[in-house]
């Protein structure tokens, strides 16, 4: 009895046809597969907002909706404002220490075109050297840091200010020339990992809530608009 088989044709025109629609569908594959940085970014962009205004919202953790004012109405410390971050998110590891001063920076957020550069400046400028460096970091392997003392900012003018440190030199107060509005504490995220491709990305954090997007994020969360529509 006579057993039935492939010719060797027959199979070289099957792995013809398997090779022609691999190379048609491998690149279509890859370009909706989801980029993992671009999902993290969305994630933390996200995640932020809902924690400062869960921040200011609670008497909790700082009196009368006031990001630089305890509950008990003594001045909050970086140790405190990161710890209060990590309270309130999903985190791995934490290593929230006051060995940096509460940083705050200049701008005057009414003024067009406002040069926000500086944010993403300093966040990459003041990156840590290594995971047991970073303030906070998410179980997704996202790192969160305060931008540290050191910076220039330029104001409307194009004048230099430094960023204003406590406690060797407080921050003005509300009331004086620069306003409410211009007062911002930097945090930094990282959704990449330390030194490696995406350089973080930074956020001005107002006493108010108040959240002044860095540029690459604004850039960022643009993009993710226009993939959904």
């Amino acid at each position: 009895m006579n057993k039935k088989a492939f010719t060797l044709a027959e199979i070289m025109i099957v792995l013809s046809v398997v090779g022609i629609l691999t190379a048609i569908l491998l690149p279509v594959a890859f370009q909706s597969a989801p980029d993992e940085n671009a999902m993290k970014f969305k994630k933390a962009n996200s995640i932020l907002g809902t924690v400062i205004r869960e921040m200011v919202n609670s008497d909790k953790y700082y009196k009368g909706g006031d990001l630089g004012v305890k509950p008990d109405g003594s001045e909050v410390t970086v140790e405190y404002f990161c710890s209060t971050l990590a309270e309130i998110m999903s985190t791995k590891q934490i290593n929230c220490r006051d060995t940096i001063n509460n940083t705050y920076a200049y701008f005057d957020y009414e003024t067009k075109d406002l040069d926000l550069t500086p944010i993403d400046t300093a966040c990459k400028e003041t990156q840590p050297k290594t995971d047991d460096e970073a303030d906070i970091i998410t179980v997704d392997n996202v790192i969160w840091y305060e931008s540290s003392p050191g910076t220039t900012f330029a104001d409307k003018n194009g004048d230099e200010k430094r960023i204003f440190s406590a406690p060797d030199a407080s921050p003005p107060t509300y009331e004086d020339e620069y306003g409410f509005d211009s007062i911002y504490k930097i945090i930094c995220i990282d959704v990449d990992g330390l030194n490696t491709g995406e350089d973080p990305f930074g956020y001005g954090i107002r006493a108010d809530g108040k959240i002044l997007n860095g540029p690459r994020a604004n850039e960022w969360i643009k993009k993710s608009v226009q993939k959904e529509d």
